[in-house]
């Protein structure tokens, strides 16, 4: 009887330590709230290029697919807001006064691409499998399931002290790697320990780089018209 009684000890610990692994799709859940503090929210980011040259945004999104990028000093860029609704993306060019279409993988400063900053969320935009894993960490592979997201396929190693980001791979839809992003220098913003630095690099040359900066981050509300195309120039 003690001899059964142990064994179905060890079954039940064992069923509930199997039941309490989380799933992919969790655990890209869990990465993307460490990387977002709710559903709706404002940062300020500077990217840093590998030339020197500098540039700074004011980032609003509301939900999981509508960003306003506003320019608050520029580098190279020639639009002063970017606006994504969905997968679509617009940018305002004050020289022409008027909004144009632009794609979330189109180049917003050095290695940082409109989506880096625009589309922060990943659940939901790919599936998710486990490749590989460890004691300290889980690599994702993740596999875009709608068009027009700013990459087709990544590689994602999520840390398992509180699911942290630590580096992501950014590949091609033949799997061929384009850059590299290490997520650094965890610190206390909107309530948690969130990456405050992204560094991101081109896969086959890693001296070229973007280093992405967050400034400020916090919850916050906007109405739903300045998330209109029509609004942009105001």
């Amino acid at each position: 009887m003690k001899l059964l009684t142990l064994l179905l000890i060890t079954w039940s610990w064992s069923l509930g330590l199997f039941a309490a692994a989380p799933t992919p799709v969790e655990i890209l859940q869990k990465a993307d709230e460490v990387r977002n503090p709710s559903a709706s929210f404002t940062m300020v980011v500077t990217v840093k290029d590998k030339d020197g040259s500098f540039s700074k945004f004011e980032v609003k999104t509301k939900g999981k697919d509508r960003t306003l990028v506003k320019t608050l000093e520029a580098a190279h860029s020639k639009s002063n807001a970017l606006l994504m609704v969905e997968q679509d993306m617009w940018a305002y060019i004050p020289n022409l006064k008027r909004a144009v279409r632009v794609s979330l993988q189109q180049k917003l400063t050095g290695q940082a691409a409109n989506g880096d900053i625009a589309r922060m969320r990943l659940a939901g935009d790919y599936e998710a499998v486990v490749e590989k894993e460890d004691k300290d960490l889980w690599q994702l592979f993740l596999t875009a399931n709608k068009k027009g997201l700013t990459y087709d396929k990544i590689r994602l190693w999520v840390g398992k002290d509180g699911f942290k980001p630590r580096k992501a791979e950014y590949l091609t839809m033949a799997g061929e790697p384009l850059k590299t992003a290490d997520f650094e220098e965890y610190s206390a913003m909107a309530g948690a320990d969130r990456p405050k630095i992204i560094r991101i690099k081109d896969a086959k040359r890693p001296e070229d780089f973007s280093i992405l900066e967050i400034l400020s981050l916090q919850n916050a509300d906007f109405p739903e018209a300045i998330f209109q195309a029509s609004n942009l120039g105001q």
